[in-house]
């Protein structure tokens, strides 16, 4: 591939998808699936990022590059520093404008409307002034999607990969030093994904087991766990409830009154060539979506 780029990577979030470099990280990431942004930086001066907005009608793509651009160029008037600009249609983006402007930095991008989602995405990449930026651009942008095919998003980001149906929404995420936690629901039902860096120093002090029942979530569920493996990977499978009184009158109100599944299933294994331990976790949900979660997390 051109300029020694390989861009294996996926990156996901909020439906937003797109493949970088190994090396390249995750630095940013805001929004939700009607509004967000995310950014990813290389080892070095190159910078990819992509916005997006929902939009219910076919919208003036061009008005939008335009206030982009104007945007852009009062923050270089600013600074002092001179800007130059170009828009066209792009002959290597589909039904998109692309735009390539200099100010303190060299940036080439497109906009465009997908007519599926509806999204207004406007994506790029910027570098210094000797950055192969437009090679670079051509090659990581066309690897870009704003919506799924088949249903489930990719959430992939520092380190975790993991799929879910599109109708979870993120509700919570966490990200902490060796640590990243993404929460999301539809309607009753909810799933997290956890993803622990550092695992040969954790289990050093604890088993698997241990680790799973003391120092997780699970340390205040009412738990059973059974020893098993996930993709060849050391496992602990867990089912239980939470302990708080009061869920004793929900669980029976869900079960007998609103026929929804009850409890929380789970599995915690560790990926030895990873060095890392995961979690997922399903609260009034069904076996089926567990394990479909599970085989979708790209643990190594």
């Amino acid at each position: 591939m051109k300029y020694g780029l390989a861009p294996e990577q996926i990156v996901g979030w909020q439906g937003v998808s797109l493949r970088v470099p190994p090396d390249w990280s995750v630095t940013g990431f805001q929004g939700d699936a009607k509004e967000g942004y995310l950014r990813i930086d290389s080892p070095g001066s190159l910078v990819a990022e992509v916005r997006w907005a929902q939009a219910r009608k076919k919208v003036d793509v061009r008005k939008r590059l335009d206030n982009y651009l104007n945007l852009v160029e009062r923050q270089a008037k600013k600074r002092k520093v001179p800007f130059t600009g170009r828009i066209k249609p792009s002959e290597d983006w589909k039904d998109a404008l692309e735009f390539n402007y200099r100010a303190d930095r060299k940036v080439r991008g497109f906009i465009r409307q997908c007519p599926q989602c509806r999204r207004v995405v406007i994506a790029q990449v910027s570098g210094d002034r000797d950055d192969a930026v437009v090679n670079v651009a051509n090659q990581l942008l066309d690897t870009l999607q704003d919506h799924s095919e088949d249903g489930w998003w990719t959430w992939a980001l520092l380190g975790l990969v993991v799929r879910l149906p599109e109708r979870f929404a993120l509700v919570k995420s966490q990200v902490m030093s060796g640590y990243l936690m993404l929460q999301f629901r539809h309607r009753y039902t909810e799933v997290c994904v956890e993803r622990w860096g550092l695992a040969d120093v954790t289990l050093k002090r604890w088993t698997l087991e241990e680790w799973a029942l003391q120092a997780t979530e699970w340390k205040r569920f009412r738990a059973q766990h059974t020893l098993s493996e996930v993709d060849g990977h050391p496992a602990v499978q867990l089912k239980g409830f939470r302990r708080a009184p009061t869920v004793w009158l929900r669980r029976k109100v869900e079960r007998w009154v609103l026929r929804r599944p009850e409890g929380i299933v789970g599995v915690v294994w560790h990926c030895e060539p990873g060095n890392r331990i995961y979690s997922v976790r399903v609260e009034r949900g069904t076996e089926e979506l567990l394990q479909q979660v599970v085989q979708s997390v790209q643990c190594h």
